[in-house]
């Protein structure tokens, strides 16, 4: 996670920040059980401070350039990705669970965190497939507010990351759906139809991207379903959230949820 966030920061000029949570309001039997001392308060910073000098040595060695920054938070999970993304252009989090000391961090899952944050969240998965063939940048489109953001958002991460661009539109049904649409289904014409729409919101970015090649595909079923799959030959998946409100934090959709937890390469989710 260190090593990728390091590698973006150099192909974006920009630096890192390194937090490890700490939240003091949250420390628990549990992990004064792990840490096997009664002073866990102290001994979780010490773990955690040791964390993060590991994490800046591996920053220097992918990019002895990149300006690094590390600290301890004792904040909450939604307050420190709360407070963190108020002027950051991303956050980077970990998607792994790994027992009490993380598990009070990330409250599980890293949701608690996409849900708090103003900024982007990548939540990093390790890919399966990091074969030599370079991996496109994908995102789910579908002409929603959120994913027109995901598709902005997806073509600024190709162009820093030197990447293709996969846009993927998931038609609402597929042809090997078990209905009856009788012989009235065009499913060639259909999918051309989508794949034109698609093709459509795509060169609306040609200009600003001219760089990023664009591959534009049209595919039925579910659209987890679908995502998910193209993840595993992903390098990064971007999707949209619900966005926020004065009232309430954002809201993950049932999609982009599943692909947060589920995904087989890191996922950007664009509020």
């Amino acid at each position: 996670m260190a090593e990728w966030a390091a590698h973006f920061a150099g192909a974006a000029s920009t630096s890192v920040r390194l937090v490890h949570g700490a939240p003091k309001d949250e420390w628990s039997a549990a992990v004064a059980a792990e840490l096997n001392t009664t002073d866990f308060p102290t001994r979780l910073r010490q773990e955690g401070e040791g964390v993060l000098a590991r994490a800046v040595e591996v920053v220097h060695g992918v990019d002895p350039q990149v300006a690094v920054e590390s600290e301890v938070s004792e904040l909450s999970a939604a307050r420190m990705a709360e407070a963190l993304s108020a002027d950051a252009a991303m956050l980077v989090v970990g998607a792994c669970q790994s027992g009490p000391l993380r598990d009070i961090v990330f409250g599980y899952s890293p949701t608690a965190i996409v849900n708090a944050a103003t900024c982007p969240v990548l939540v990093w998965h390790e890919r399966r497939d990091s074969g030599s063939e370079p991996a496109p940048v994908a995102v789910g489109v579908d002409g929603s507010e959120p994913s027109k953001r995901a598709l902005s958002a997806a073509f600024e991460l190709a162009s820093i990351l030197n990447a293709e661009l996969l846009a993927v539109h998931v038609g609402a049904v597929h042809e090997t759906d078990q209905l009856d649409y009788g012989t009235s289904v065009d499913w060639q014409h259909l999918r051309e139809a989508e794949r034109q729409w698609l093709q459509a919101n795509v060169d609306a970015y040609r200009d600003k991207y001219p760089s990023v090649p664009v591959r534009a595909v049209s595919v039925g079923a579910s659209a987890a379903h679908e995502l998910r799959s193209i993840s595993a030959t992903s390098q990064v998946l971007v999707v949209g959230s619900r966005g926020r409100n004065r009232f309430t934090a954002a809201i993950l959709g049932s999609v982009s949820q599943n692909l947060v937890h589920h995904a087989e390469c890191p996922v950007l989710v664009v509020h």
